[in-house]
């Protein structure tokens, strides 16, 4: 997969893997002990879980996703655990084509469904994972990786997590990829959050911890109710944009899309 200086395909080499390794250390300039090592990296090509690299006409690798192998339900799933683009390189739809590639590797694999977690104040991921990739959202984990793990992580506030559900071969998912974004109406409820939540933190670490824990307890109220949150809404001149929430329905379950079983 090619496009203008960038070339998308599997990482399969040490060197391959030294890049993604480099990189993870300049997106999120962790301590070693937070970075995945290259056996890692290898095991999971090794178990059929690719590692998708873009590289630019040099050979330089400038952004990459990393999938592990998971068990939902009995069922094998694709985890969508690492992914990053250089400084330079990000909000060219570098990401949206190495999900699409995922994609790609997992509708040839038989696997229905890739999960990965991402911060719900973050506007730009949902965006993207919710309108360009037609994800949906059920879950949300408080705290998910403790506080001060990495350094991208905000000090002071609790790392709270939000799972994306991309049932790859489902109509919402084709839609969305063909350029439909899903119906934004907001039949079950919303919850707001801010358009740069970067920006806030900035000014302030108290009124970013006051975002999350609002977030927080909207978010889980509605999905306790049985809603998923099935759309976003951007609103850059206000200063805020909202989740969707809608009820669930039979659409995004494993009887619907076949995969993967390992038992009775």
């Amino acid at each position: 997969m090619t496009q203008s200086d960038v070339t998308v395909r599997e990482c399969v080499s040490v060197e391959d893997f030294r890049q993604c390794i480099e990189l993870e250390r300049a997106v999120w300039k962790d301590d070693d002990i937070g970075i995945m090592p290259i056996r890692l990296y290898m095991i999971s090509k090794a178990c059929k879980a690719p590692t998708i690299g873009a590289f630019d006409v040099q050979g330089t690798l400038v952004g990459f996703v990393h999938t592990s192998l998971a068990l939902i339900d009995k069922h094998v799933v694709y985890h969508s655990h690492l992914a990053a683009v250089v400084e330079a390189r990000r909000h060219k739809d570098i990401g949206r084509r190495l999900k699409l590639a995922q994609r790609e590797h997992a509708l040839e694999a038989g696997i229905p469904l890739i999960v990965w977690t991402f911060d719900p104040l973050q506007s730009r991921n949902a965006h993207l994972n919710l309108n360009k990739l037609g994800a949906i959202i059920r879950r949300y984990e408080v705290n998910y990786y403790g506080e001060g793990l990495s350094a991208v992580f905000g000090a002071g506030v609790p790392s709270d997590r939000v799972f994306a559900e991309w049932w790859i071969s489902s109509p919402r998912v084709e839609a969305a990829l063909a350029g439909k974004p899903p119906d934004a109406s907001p039949c079950g409820g919303s919850v707001t959050i801010p358009e740069n939540v970067d920006a806030v933190s900035s000014r302030s670490v108290d009124e970013h911890l006051k975002w999350r824990l609002r977030v927080r307890e909207e978010f889980t109220a509605l999905l306790g109710l049985g809603l998923i949150a099935r759309g976003f809404e951007r609103d850059q001149q206000s200063g805020t944009s909202s989740y969707l929430f809608d009820s669930d329905d039979d659409q995004f379950q494993f009887g619907a899309y076949g995969g993967i079983k390992t038992g009775g």
